[in-house]
């Protein structure tokens, strides 16, 4: 019989792992020799959560008991996946990976049968390399999610009924997320490895499994670290490797670049077990749409290399940048955002309002940020965002999206304005393309960042005060948003926001404007025209994560 062994390893606070090896209650008779040795009970913490705790049979326990061993080779088996992999499979339907992947679970039913398997396929796999329970062979583990997010791994979970699970069995943890240093999870998710694979095999010396697994977890400090930087960039999904990712990524940018330069770009901080910081050049594909073809990749990685200037930020831009972790759910990134651009706009004072309106470009102008247009086949993404201590600073609009005003022009370099101020990885850079695959709560944060930057509450009061007609009407709404030069839905949802639009009247105004929208003719309500090729019902601003060129 094992003698019993627990290892605890880092701060219930922020991220710590607890196994115990314990005495198998069945004493070898439902399971082989290795499982019934590695019998025990686990427990995972993520910021004071303790994921493992349940009821059962009307009882607290704080850790789930089950065989080890398929937990421990899962974990080694997937380790850089875990670690360095964000993009999920499908769709980015969520702001963590538990609620996109529970909402993209079954395919949609307009595709094709060939297309819907795909799908399954895709999110299958993902699934096993990143949910817990995919190891579970008949235990009873919680519903959690582990991948590379940004700079940071998140640990993202929720309720679920698993099989087999007893009635009177359920655990504590509602849906939850937390996001936490790569080096901190991966030293403590090692030492848990190294030390339980160890034990087993000194339990069990003959055993096959156990001296692979020790093999297996010796070997995660040996992995390349362009597996890990191309599982990062999330590119080239289906045709490559995760290695011959990233040298096709490297092969991408200019033959001619500097030491300093080929060093920023692709040498990222990292340890022996994970990449830490990701590196400009993973960062930026990290974002894209996976629509995007091989010449949008090489103009993104020339325009990458041509912003490196060392030590190219101005001054005053450098004195209003500061790092800001997202908030952990669509309304504290929503009030998040709000915040950061009201002190933005109280260090600015009103120096860049101009006919009630904010001068966004001559801001740009005074922060040196560069605004240059390319061209992208994916028209779902709006622009990219560079910058960082050694690079100029730069917007890139793509000019395929659909930018037929200057209203969602002005509003995504407000939005990048948020990008470049408070999204950089631990404050060092950032490379990072706005459309439907970039993180979700950050693009929502940046949205609201956008509305309240381009119309400060005491400002857009002023210019309600001053309209002719009431502000609960389709035309009192428009002389708003031209006066302000924002588009309808933005300005709507943000009068909504502050309070001088109830919700009724918003809904209701919005059905106005889809249903003229809708009508065989361009109609022109209060001056401007609505277009009917545009989409027809967009979401939300505050609870989509597209601006809306309305």
């Amino acid at each position: 019989m094992p003698r019993p062994f627990e290892i605890l390893l880092g701060r219930r606070d922020l991220f710590a792992v607890n196994v115990a090896f314990l005495p198998d209650p069945d004493a070898g008779c439902a399971a082989t020799r290795e499982l019934s040795a590695s019998w025990g009970s686990l427990e995972i913490w993520v910021h004071g959560h303790n994921l493992c705790a349940h009821i059962e049979q009307g009882e607290p326990v704080d850790s789930v008991h089950w065989y080890l061993l398929p937990f421990l080779q899962w974990l080694a088996s997937n380790w850089d996946f875990l670690l360095h992999e964000e993009r999920l499979p499908t769709k980015n339907a969520g702001a963590t990976a538990w609620t996109a992947m529970r909402r993209t679970n079954e395919a949609p039913a307009a595709l094709s049968e060939d297309e819907a398997e795909h799908w399954e396929t895709r999110w299958h796999q993902w699934w096993e390399r990143h949910c817990l329970i995919a190891c579970r062979e008949g235990g009873l583990l919680p519903n959690l999610y582990i991948r590379r997010w940004r700079d940071a791994i998140e640990f993202s979970w929720g309720i679920h009924s698993l099989a087999g699970a007893p009635d009177h069995f359920r655990f504590d943890a509602f849906a939850g997320c937390g996001r936490i240093a790569p080096d901190v999870v991966a030293d403590v998710l090692f030492g848990v490895l190294d030390r339980a694979s160890h034990y087993l095999l000194d339990e069990m010396p003959d055993s096959p499994a156990f001296a692979q697994l020790i093999q297996d977890v010796a070997a995660l400090e040996t992995s390349d670290q362009r597996r890990r930087l191309g599982l990062i960039s999330g590119i080239f999904l289906d045709e490559h490797t995760p290695t011959q990712r990233w040298d096709r990524i490297q092969q991408m940018f200019p033959a001619n670049l500097s030491r300093e330069a080929t060093k920023t770009l692709f040498a990222p901080s990292s340890t022996r077990l994970v990449v830490q910081g990701s590196c400009p050049a993973a960062l930026m594909f990290g974002s894209v749409s996976p629509t995007i073809n091989e010449a949008d990749v090489r103009l993104l990685a020339e325009k990458l290399a041509q912003a490196f200037t060392p030590d190219g930020e101005s001054k005053s831009l450098r004195r209003l940048a500061r790092d800001e972790p997202v908030g952990r759910t669509d309304d504290a990134a929503w009030e998040q955002g709000y915040r950061l651009a009201e002190d933005l706009l109280e260090e600015l004072g009103d120096g860049y309002v101009e006919d009630s309106s904010m001068d966004i470009d001559r801001l740009y102008q005074d922060l040196g940020i560069e605004v240059q247009e390319v061209v992208l086949s994916d028209c779902s993404i709006r622009a990219v965002a560079i910058a960082g201590r050694d690079y100029q600073p730069t917007v890139l609009l793509n000019t395929s999206y659909l930018y037929r005003n200057n209203e969602p022009r002005r509003f995504t370099l407000a939005h990048e304005l948020c990008h470049v101020l408070h999204d950089r990885s631990y404050g060092a850079h950032l490379a990072m393309a706005s459309g439907p695959w970039a993180p979700r709560d950050i693009e929502k944060r940046a949205n609201a960042f956008a509305a309240m930057f381009l119309m400060p509450s005491a400002l857009l009061e002023s210019v309600v005060r001053s309209r002719s007609d009431p502000i609960d009407t389709t035309v009192g709404v428009w002389q708003v948003a031209k006066q302000m030069q924002t588009s309808f839905i933005a300005t709507l949802e943000h009068l909504h926001n502050l309070g001088f639009v109830d919700e009724v009247t918003r809904d209701a105004l919005r059905n106005q404007l889809d249903q003229r929208a809708a009508s065989p003719s361009n109609s022109v309500i209060g001056n401007q025209t609505t277009h009917p090729s545009r989409p027809r019902n967009p979401a939300a601003l505050g609870l989509s994560d597209l601006p809306v060129d309305r």
